[in-house]
């Protein structure tokens, strides 16, 4: 009800066109996607790849940090990412950076209703092969006092969006983050990897319900997978049968 009177008084309005009732309406999108489309990729190659499979061959991909003494072997722990847009697009851009700072919670809204269209259209084996509580919705965890700064953890509410519109299971605390590391996208690819390594913990208690599971972890946006990635490595010592990445835009 609440809701529902919010936006009579103060109505939603797209950030291209000025259209009520949506912060990207659906006609704005089809513009982006027309010259902006997302191709099907196996994000760590960026070759073709059916529904955004990660290849076999790459999930072996290991490179090494270099310039300085610090190393370690790599493999791919995801098997899926389902990408909505590039996030170059200035008006992506704009209303990610609203969804994340700015306290406009409700332009998740716009972007689940998007991405639950690419999410039925390139998880057609998944959706028919197995039952609504075969997966669990997890998002990407935020720190304590970063979530306490912003008052929200953006990556949460599209999860939750998204595992009400399936009626998956959402679970918000198997993942933890303990560090309160830099920002990813201020960082250099190279230092990325180095600035996440062990700063996230699985919550012990609920390991059990990963087992066999295929777990969808959303998070905003994806640029050199290493937050993904870190988060995948610990899911998948508990034997999920899939992980697919949800994600709103990628910065390739």
């Amino acid at each position: 009800m609440f809701k529902f009177i919010k936006d009579i008084i103060a109505p939603k309005k797209c950030y291209s066109c000025g259209k009520e009732w949506h912060f990207l309406c659906e006609d704005c999108f089809e513009k982006i996607e027309k010259h902006y489309f997302f191709d099907e990729i196996c994000y760590v190659c960026k070759k073709y790849s059916k529904n955004f499979e990660v290849h076999d061959s790459c999930k072996n991909y290991s490179p090494l940090q270099r310039g300085d003494s610090w190393k370690a072997e790599r493999s791919i722990f995801y098997d899926k990412t389902i990408i909505l847009t590039h996030y170059k697009i200035k008006l992506i851009k704009k209303l990610v950076k609203d969804f994340k700072f700015y306290n406009k919670k409700d332009i998740a809204e716009d972007f689940w209703e998007l991405l639950i269209e690419k999410m039925i259209k390139h998880m057609p084996d998944e959706l028919k092969t197995f039952k609504k509580q075969d997966f669990i919705v997890i998002p990407a965890p935020m720190n304590f006092f970063r979530k306490l700064k912003r008052w929200y953890n953006h990556s949460e509410v599209l999860a939750k969006y998204i595992a009400l519109d399936f009626w998956f299971k959402f679970e918000k605390n198997i993942i933890k983050k303990i560090k309160n590391t830099r920002q990813q996208s201020k960082l250099k690819k190279e230092n990325r990897l180095k600035n996440l390594n062990n700063s996230f913990k699985i919550n012990k208690n609920k390991v059990d319900i990963i087992d066999n599971k295929i777990i969808i972890l959303v998070d905003d946006i994806i640029s050199t997978w290493t937050t993904v990635n870190e988060i995948s490595k610990l899911l998948k010592e508990y034997n999920p049968k899939k992980i697919i990445v949800i994600t709103i835009a990628s910065w390739y």
